[in-house]
């Protein structure tokens, strides 16, 4: 949990390089991203923005409900 968190307030390194590879990977199977360049700009624009992090709060909250 703690990796995930420090990727996802924007650490770089190796760790965020396999999260973009991932979440391109995935936004590209899932028909969003039109290619890996395309998916890893929407991954990395969605780390930076902070919105990624959001969620996961978002989603810690809930699971301690």
């Amino acid at each position: 949990a703690r990796i995930a968190r420090e990727v996802l307030s924007g650490a770089k390194g190796p760790r965020r390089d396999v999260v973009l590879l991932n979440a391109s990977a995935a936004l590209r199977a899932a028909g969003i991203a039109k290619d890996w360049k395309d998916g890893l700009g929407i991954a990395a624009k969605t780390i930076d923005s902070g919105r990624a992090g959001d969620v996961l709060q978002r989603w810690a909250k809930i699971s301690q409900a």
